[in-house]
């Protein structure tokens, strides 16, 4: 991967995932009735994203000397489950509105290619009709990544039933520790075994949830409380941590849960955590789907008309559901380092891409990596802290 000197900034004065609140969950079943990669009818819970690839590589039998097309605009979490298959990356180009090159992909198609990754960017569904047929005609396996979209469709079809895998990231739409799916309404996913989280995951998971949650001010008093009696964890939880380091134990979660990119092997057979799949299971899905539509839309509102800046798109679909807000800066080093530091969430997808990826095998990519912020749209920021992260943003960028 192509890796830059990495500098530390302060960890973000508002959240940059779903943090827990008293809205989050609803236990009535009408809240979950929405289009979504869990309108497939075979999905399994896994510990991230990237063990959702790493698994529907290894149930269609992708082995070495295979190959795997993968989009040039990535991170390393689409690599690495290739790579743990010991099959062949072979990047193909996206358009400049992040849709696939379906004639660059049916270009790079050789006897060896035996699937194709095609990721829906920041919640917008790809168009899947011609790599569809494509993959049907020289019988290769399609999997939709949508770790960037949940929820959501394409005329009426749900997120990730037209492919014959699909994956997703449940961190990135719910205030989990882990979680990802590997769906499929194609093939049967019984004969994948997952083992149970050890407890000491478990109470991780449970912890972290929480300590957000108290973190954001998210549970008010009761929250004070809260993190009264959590202090009392912190000694039984070091304790626990030392004796695992000094045993040689594996790590105690997986790297996605951490912040990490690469693929924990470990963790790829494991199913999400219990406190993690309770949050997943519960939560509201229809506040989701409106609350991050409704914050993309105050977040265009107030940024298209930057001068140095425009949203990467005119508009959102009706059917879309946002990952996150896209904004094309145009000179985005100074402005990068100025919101880092004031402590707003911002992150940019494929910052790192693979060292084979150049202007001359994809500029789209190339110009994406370097241009594009992503600032947070999710379901759980306030009004207040939305008019702060506008006010900060405008005044870096102008």
């Amino acid at each position: 991967m192509q890796q830059k000197n990495r500098v530390f900034y302060p960890s973000p004065a508002i959240p940059l995932a779903p943090v827990l609140s008293e809205k989050s969950i609803k236990f009535s079943s009408k809240s979950r009735e929405v289009n979504s990669i869990l309108s497939n009818s075979q999905q399994i819970h896994v510990t991230s994203g990237r063990a959702g690839i790493a698994l529907a590589l290894e149930h269609a039998g992708i082995a070495e000397k295979d190959e795997v097309l993968i989009p040039a605009y990535h991170c390393e979490s689409m690599i690495s489950p290739v790579l743990w298959r010991t099959a062949t990356p072979v990047f193909y180009q996206i358009n400049a509105d992040t849709s696939i090159n379906d004639d660059n992909i049916l270009s790079k198609i050789t006897s060896s290619t035996k699937a194709i990754i095609v990721t829906h960017y920041f919640g917008r569904i790809q168009d899947l009709c011609k790599v569809k047929e494509l993959c049907k005609e020289k019988s290769i396996v399609l999997i939709e990544d949508c770790a960037h979209a949940f929820f959501g469709s394409k005329g009426g079809v749900p997120v990730g039933t037209i492919g014959d895998y699909a994956i997703a990231s449940s961190m990135k739409f719910f205030p989990c520790f882990d979680g990802g799916v590997l769906a499929s309404s194609k093939h049967s996913l019984n004969a994948i075994n997952l083992e149970s989280q050890p407890i000491s995951l478990q109470l991780k998971s449970f912890f972290n949830i929480v300590e957000r949650a108290i973190n954001y001010g998210r549970f008010g008093f009761l929250g004070k409380l809260l993190k009264a009696i959590l202090k009392v964890k912190e000694l039984a939880w070091n304790s626990i941590k030392h004796l695992r380091k000094s045993s040689g134990s594996t790590a105690i979660s997986p790297s996605s849960s951490e912040g990490g990119y690469g693929l924990d092997q470990n963790w790829i057979h494991k199913n999400t955590s219990t406190p993690s799949l309770m949050t997943i299971k519960k939560s509201d899905y229809k506040r989701i789907i409106s609350k991050r539509r409704a914050n993309y839309e105050k977040l265009y509102t107030a940024l298209v008309g930057l001068e140095n800046a425009h949203p990467l798109f005119n508009t959102l679909n009706e059917e879309c559901v946002p990952l996150v807000f896209p904004l094309f800066v145009n000179t985005p080093e100074k402005a990068f380092d100025t919101l880092k530091c004031q402590g707003i969430p911002i992150w940019r997808f494929g910052e790192f891409l693979d060292d084979q990826i150049n202007q001359e095998v994809c500029p789209n990519s190339m110009r994406l990596s370097a241009h594009v912020f992503q600032f947070p749209c999710h379901q759980e920021l306030t009004s207040q802290e939305l008019d702060w992260m506008i006010e900060k943003i405008i005044h870096a960028i102008k």
